[in-house]
């Protein structure tokens, strides 16, 4: 994931400021119907983001759709709407959601699917098209490593078997697979094989521990894998869309064979919005090793916010994620040093960044990108490692933009969900006692293990048998409805349960959702209770979807989030 080395350097001189105007910015996206969508005709799963200019990344030259844009004002109207910009047969309008040419900035397209490029002709591999695109990049980067080539290196490729996709949107694949046991080796690079380049979205390759339960799992088998697979969590190696691959630095390896991982679970991420059901896959990743080892075991790292929810139609969301003092002081044995770091949203994303902080002071930037973009992610690599000491807090901030959303966005595994994470590439490895440092919405997760959780006793007030908890449900059992109904003798104890420092903030929420895992009807018939007043008394203690199905997803990615923290802590 981590040293795709992408870099790009703005010229702000001459005539490259008058071609950024033309749908480059990420601000002109919002001045045309589903300007922040548009798939790019020739490399699956990318996004075309400078809609106006002829590269991608939207720098350089305009294509015909660019040229009609700043010609008639940078805006969206009925002319430019219908006009035929890529001479194809379908309107500018036609082909971005928009037929009807009533699209504004305050409202949806009509059409967000099957959205196609005003700019290139379509159909993309028609005869009458294959000249008109012929401008039109279809490559994508090759990882340049030169330790690969080194006499002493060798490598191992591994594949999941020819595996049917399954006609979801989003599905993980695990496959797990026996590495390299007959000496001690890093591991120095990976690289894709890549088979379906049309559903495949991300993989992650983990180490496992060389427990009983590891040892009798089948190799080469693919399974169905959504919360991964157990006594596998440590991440060795990364690769998504957009990312060549992963090289390491010469300071360090990630430790494979008879001192190593003997086994490894590769996690696929298959993305299938279509909902084909013709799909095959058959991808992989090659890793590259030597005996020759480096002075330092590496590991990855990941920070951020395990669970969030984004109200939709807002041009900011933030989101802030802490490894905090306490968590790191708890979880990091010595110093470690951070080689390379990258950022982790998906298409929501804006902007991010990864601050190191110091007792209480900031001490550098790790990462900071303004212009988030998920189909070209950035690697920030460190000739002088940062230190990183117990003690110090890692602040991810994660901005979201929601305006081309109608419900809210959770926390998720699936391409239509959001994350915020931020991967680190570190050493040494034994520095770190968990590799998994972020927040549950405010809360660290290091903390959630803790008998008090700001102020509440957590592991005695989710006790069924609890007399105080017993007493609170006894009193919204007595004094309050279950179907969405607010009793005016309900008010008054609400009040004083939702002052309770068990029921009120991120807190109450954590407890929530405890309390519900438990699956036991009191809990669920207290809860419905409590929320039948929450808009009188504005003290709802999760967000209101927009629709059951919007309620059921948020409960899931909760429910399983905690499940998670309990497996891994």
């Amino acid at each position: 994931m981590f040293v795709y080395d992408y870099r790009f350097v703005m010229k702000l001189c001459g005539l490259t400021i008058v071609i950024n105007v033309a749908v480059g910015f990420p601000r002109f996206q919002d001045v045309i119907p589903n300007g922040d969508k548009l798939p790019h005709p020739c490399k699956p799963n990318y996004i075309w983001h400078g809609v106006g200019h002829r590269a991608d990344r939207g720098e350089g030259p305009l294509n015909d759709f660019g040229k009609d844009f700043l010609r008639l004002g940078k805006k969206w109207n009925k002319s430019l709407c219908q006009l035929d910009s890529d001479k194809d047969g379908r309107s500018n309008g036609e082909e971005l959601g928009d037929p009807d040419c009533i699209w504004t900035r305050e409202t949806i397209p009509q059409r967000q699917n099957n959205i196609t490029h005003p700019g290139v002709c379509d159909p993309w591999e028609s005869e009458e098209c294959k000249k008109q695109n012929a401008w039109v990049d279809c490559d994508i980067d090759e990882l340049k490593c030169a330790a690969i080539h080194e006499t002493s290196v060798m490598n191992i490729t591994i594949r999941m078997p020819e595996t049917k996709v399954p006609n979801t949107e989003t599905n993980y694949m695990c496959t797990t697979f026996d590495l390299p046991s007959d000496g001690d080796f890093h591991m120095i690079a990976s690289v894709p094989y890549i088979d379906n380049i049309y559903v495949m979205h991300h993989m992650l390759l983990f180490g496992c521990e060389d427990t009983d339960y590891v040892k009798q799992i089948k190799p080469n088998k693919p399974e169905s894998c959504l919360m991964g697979v157990k006594d596998c969590n440590d991440i060795i190696s990364v690769w998504t869309v957009g990312y060549a691959g992963q090289c390491a630095l010469k300071e360090f390896g990630f430790r494979i064979g008879v001192k190593g991982y003997k086994r490894v679970v590769l996690q696929a991420h298959w993305n299938n919005p279509e909902l084909k059901n013709s799909y095959f896959d058959s991808s992989g990743l090659t890793l590259y090793y030597t005996h020759k080892l480096r002075p330092n075991d590496a590991a990855v790292m990941r920070i951020g916010s395990s669970y969030f929810e984004l109200p939709p139609g807002r041009s900011e969301v933030e989101v802030v994620g802490t490894c905090s003092s306490q968590c790191s002081k708890t979880q990091l044995k010595g110093p470690i040093y951070i080689t390379t770091a990258g950022n982790h949203m998906h298409y929501l994303g804006e902007k991010q960044k990864i601050e190191l902080i110091r007792n209480g002071t900031k001490i550098q930037d790790i990462t900071n990108e303004e212009h988030y973009n998920y189909d070209k992610p950035v690697t920030h690599s460190f000739k002088i490692p940062i230190e990183v000491q117990p003690g110090d807090e890692l602040k991810t901030t994660c901005v979201f933009k929601t305006t081309s959303k109608l419900n809210y966005t959770y926390y998720g595994q699936g391409t239509n969900d959001e994350m915020c994470y931020g991967f680190l590439i570190i050493y040494p490895a034994k520095n770190v006692k968990r590799k998994f440092c972020t927040s549950w919405k405010s809360i660290p997760v290091c903390e959630l293990k803790a008998p008090i959780v700001r102020g509440c006793q957590t592991a005695k007030f989710t006790n069924l048998s609890n007399p105080e908890f017993t007493e609170m449900r006894n009193a919204v059992k007595d004094h309050c409805s279950t179907n969405d109904t607010c009793l005016e003798k309900c008010k008054d104890q609400l009040t004083i349960i939702n002052n309770h420092t068990c029921m009120n903030g991120d807190v109450g929420l954590y407890i929530k959702y405890r309390l519900i895992k438990l699956n036991d009807p009191s809990v669920t018939d207290f809860y419905h209770g409590i929320e039948s007043c929450s808009k009188e008394l504005k003290t709802n203690l999760s967000p209101a979807p927009t629709s059951k199905s919007s309620r059921i997803l948020q409960l899931h990615f909760v429910v399983m989030f905690v499940c998670i923290v309990m497996f891994i802590t």
